[in-house]
């Protein structure tokens, strides 16, 4: 198969949180277990938690190579930054199939999703035209979340890098594999 043919790789753009934001999640998660919960749900692992910051769905293997180019300029001009969770729910409105542990939205963070969906249109794709509500996705359920009142939080998490994520399908549910990862390493002004 030629490279022309390859097939291509479902693909996002996300943040990986850092180790004090997975002992809040994880601390979260414990509580939400003590709740009455759907009996058909999937809780998202460790390691596949991540926000997202633009989706790109099937992209073509020879787009990576300016995706990590891209990538590596947002993150040289984009300085860690600051956020708060604010409340656990189910997302994105009360009777939803996901629960997640949504993010006050700010300004440097809303910049750096601009900056994702920019990149995101020069390689040729179509940014997501839904809202930015910033979110880690704690669990799934084919049935929904409609017995969880949302739960207020004030957590601040330290957002720090960013990630080009492949999206691969798996017997327990989508598995997200980083393919390259940047600290971000602008100065704040």
């Amino acid at each position: 198969m030629t490279n022309d043919q390859q097939e291509p790789l479902r693909l996002f753009i996300g943040i990986e949180p850092d180790a004090a934001t997975q002992q809040f999640l994880d601390a979260t998660v414990a509580h939400c277990k003590r709740l009455p919960l759907p009996r058909k749900l999937r809780w998202t692992s460790y390691s596949n938690r991540h926000l997202t910051l633009a989706f790109l769905g099937d992209t073509q293997p020879d787009r990576i190579p300016a995706l990590e180019s891209g990538l590596s300029d947002i993150a040289a001009g984009t300085a860690p930054l600051w956020a708060t969770i604010v409340s656990t729910h189910p997302f994105p409105k009360q009777r939803a199939k996901l629960l997640a542990a949504e993010l006050l939205p700010n300004p440097a963070l809303d910049a750096l999703h601009r900056k994702c969906a920019q990149l995101t249109l020069s390689i040729g794709k179509k940014p997501e035209v839904a809202g930015f509500r910033p979110h880690f996705t704690l669990a799934r359920s084919p049935g929904g979340f409609s017995r969880i009142a949302p739960m207020p939080t004030e957590f601040q998490c330290q957002l720090d890098n960013i990630v080009l994520y492949q999206s691969v399908m798996a017997p327990g549910g989508s598995q997200y594999h980083p393919l390259v990862r940047y600290s971000l390493r602008g100065h704040s002004e």
